[in-house]
């Protein structure tokens, strides 16, 4: 009877999988302890993470509100209180003797001693502003400035309106003008307050102009502003002037000024 051939190479037996060896299985399992470690670590990671951006974020915040709180009226009475300690508070006697002692001549502004450009327009509040009107009443004092924007621009106007009594007490009006449109004139009321004169927009700087305190860009010359005081008699006559790159800051030259015209100082 024929048997099988039995095979010279019979396959090996496999070995048992690694779960049929304890031993195997429990040396390739993490320890608890580590497992716990690497979370650890994680946490701690994310959690210095999020303070980094939290201060980034803070210091970025901080950079923008100290740019959007810089406080333009107290910057231009700091620029004030440069040359000048203290609002005028003598008597007027005294502060013509102190101006007789330094006192800014006019410039030799072409205008002096001929008729001021009369002009009408609107204040900022939307009331009719007239010079030819305002002179009725007396002398005026005309301010031009370059606008609101910066602490150097407006700073006289802060100087002017500390001592306005002393002006209204020879009479006289003061108003300042510049290139500002009224509604950027008006926001910087709201944020700091009303000045106690007139302001006049001269968005087209034609007033500007007239004065002489303005000249239009030409050919490859850029267009030129300047700041301007202009005191002018009640006659309507040019009596003193004094324009520049800075706003003019001495009061008891312009109250002296205005002194003369009406008698007081010689």
């Amino acid at each position: 009877m024929d048997t099988a051939p039995t095979s010279a190479n019979p396959s090996p037996t496999p070995p048992p999988p690694d779960s049929a060896n304890p031993s195997t299985h429990e040396a390739r399992r993490l320890p608890l302890g580590s497992l716990l470690f690497c979370g650890l670590l994680i946490v701690v990671g994310c959690g210095f993470l999020v303070i980094a951006v939290r201060r980034m974020t803070a210091s970025s915040d901080n950079g923008s509100s100290a740019v959007q709180q810089v406080n333009i009226a107290e910057e231009a009475k700091k620029y004030v209180r440069e040359s000048k300690p203290a609002p005028l508070s003598e008597s007027l006697e005294k502060i013509l003797d102190e101006a007789k002692r330094v006192h800014f001549d006019s410039d030799a502004n072409p205008l002096v001693g001929k008729p001021a450009p009369d002009f009408s327009t609107k204040d900022v509040e939307g009331q009719p502003w007239s010079l030819k009107d305002r002179l009725k009443k007396g002398p005026v004092v005309i301010v031009f400035y370059l606008g609101y924007w910066c602490n150097h621009c407006v700073s006289q106007l802060f100087d002017v309106n500390e001592d306005i009594e002393r002006f209204r007490e020879l009479g006289a009006e003061v108003v300042a003008i510049s290139p500002d449109a009224a509604g950027t004139t008006l926001l910087r009321y709201k944020e700091y307050g009303p000045f106690k004169f007139s302001v006049l927009p001269d968005v087209n700087r034609h007033i500007a102009q007239s004065y002489g305190v303005y000249v239009p860009a030409k050919g490859d010359e850029p267009e030129d502003m300047m700041h301007g005081t202009f005191v002018i008699d009640q006659s309507g006559i040019v009596r003193w002037v004094r324009t520049g790159t800075a706003p003019f800051g001495h009061n008891p030259t312009l109250i002296f000024e205005l002194s003369k015209i009406k008698g007081v100082a010689k």
